[in-house]
């Protein structure tokens, strides 16, 4: 653990009980990163219910993802999920299908922590806003470099992502 917020500071598997609180640090991370790369009215229209529906699908279903909560003393400030890459795509890299920190909890080591749980330091890949300047530069610190694939999401306002792997 590392001190740190208003209380200890760890990394920990997420479980069913996570559902709910994920669901509001998920609306409220993508309200904190996505500010001003995506329209005011698609963040306001983030929906914490919504995100409820899919984290309990997520951690009550089989799992083909694994995922990590930090944590302030007890309360879920930031998560991270893998694709479990032995039952998706066998002798693939892992994929990192989202890591989010508070903006309050950032720059304590806990986007560092939740990375190394979710991937360790192997070979992985990820996708990223192409417009996140600060997460491209906190993934490169890890190894990870962009590999020349692009793409956009046509449901997120067209936002486009650039893969990175390392």
């Amino acid at each position: 653990m590392i001190q740190g917020g208003t209380g200890p500071l760890s990394v920990r598997q997420a479980g069913p009980k996570d559902a709910e609180e994920l669901s509001l640090v998920h609306v409220l991370s993508w309200k904190e990163t996505y500010a001003g790369v995506l329209s005011d009215g698609f963040l306001a229209g983030l929906n914490p219910t919504a995100r409820l529906e899919m984290w309990k699908r997520i951690l009550e279903g089989p799992r083909v993802s694994d995922h990590w909560v930090a944590c302030d003393a007890d309360r879920i400030v930031g998560f991270a999920g893998r694709e479990q890459p032995e039952q998706q795509h066998p002798g693939q890299p892992a994929l990192l299908w989202g890591l989010y920190v508070l903006q309050s909890h950032q720059c304590l080591g806990l986007g560092r922590k939740l990375l190394e749980a979710a991937l360790g330091d192997g070979p992985a890949s990820l996708w990223v806003a192409a417009q996140n300047e600060r997460a491209i530069a906190f993934y490169r610190r890890f190894g990870f470099q962009p590999d020349g694939a692009e793409d956009a999401i046509a449901e997120w306002e067209n936002l486009k992502t650039i893969r990175m792997v390392r």
